[in-house]
């Protein structure tokens, strides 16, 4: 039995949709002014075979107000638009909100999403 990957079905669906997404932050980045999106997982629960995972997405970028907007973009494809093949629904726990990166002093805001998906592929 495979474990399926929220995290890694998060990141198909948002280079999907457009983002370059990580579930780290590439190597070169946040050092050069780019745009992209990490997603990690950061808590949930399983019952009765199904995930419930609370997944944090942040949205990184030269500016703040570059990084809110793409975070309130993903904000808005989590609530419109199909979830990725097998998480059955998405909502918005949290966010967008302002995650400044002290270590790299990379603007960055930050959404959390409570997903429910399958356990196993």
């Amino acid at each position: 039995m495979h474990m399926y990957s929220v995290t890694e079905q998060m990141v198909a669906w948002l280079l999907a949709h457009g983002y370059d997404a990580y579930t780290r932050p590439p190597k070169d980045a946040p050092h050069s002014p780019t745009h992209f999106v990490t997603v990690e997982r950061t808590g949930g629960r399983v019952a009765d075979m199904v995930d419930h995972p609370t997944v944090a997405v942040q949205t990184w970028a030269p500016t703040d107000d570059e990084a809110e907007s793409m975070a309130n973009e993903v904000r808005l494809l989590a609530l419109t638009v199909a979830p990725p093949i097998g998480v059955y629904s998405m909502g918005v726990n949290a966010g967008p909100y302002q995650f400044f990166d002290e270590s790299t002093r990379c603007p960055r805001y930050q959404i959390v999403l409570d997903i429910t998906s399958q356990l196993t592929d």
